[in-house]
């Protein structure tokens, strides 16, 4: 149980150092990583999943503004919408409107492969 409760702090510290006003976008996502690593109940994983999926699109919006601007680029030569797209795998249509409209960039549920899910009735419940 001991051991429980240590592994509990560690990941309440790892999700207090992510959410710290300083911490960069892409280090959020690695400190999140390794509470999700940590966790063993599923609830709390997912809890912790779902933060690094929104960490991860965050980070890649400040990604593509340092892109736009030069930063860390050859010559440093602003980035098109086309390379960031291409780089994010997104239309740059989308990834022009997600960058304007938003403070994440993600894929649409179907290009991460989410299907519409139809409800089967479990074992002991009625279906109409």
């Amino acid at each position: 149980m001991e051991n429980v409760d240590m592994m509990a702090e560690q990941i309440a510290d790892l999700v207090r150092q992510a959410s710290a006003e300083d911490a960069i976008p892409a280090e959020r996502v690695q400190l999140l990583a390794q509470a999700v690593d940590l966790a063993v109940d599923p609830l709390r994983q997912l809890e912790l999943l779902m933060l690094v999926a929104d960490a991860a699109g965050r980070a890649a919006h400040e990604a593509a503004g340092r892109a736009l601007r030069g930063e860390g680029r050859p010559e440093s030569k602003a980035a098109t919408w086309k390379e960031i797209g291409r780089a994010a795998d997104l239309a740059k249509d989308t990834a022009f409107r997600q960058f304007h409209g938003g403070d994440a960039l993600s894929w649409s549920p179907a290009a991460r492969g989410v299907r519409q899910a139809v409800r089967r009735p479990t074992s002991g419940e009625c279906s109409r």
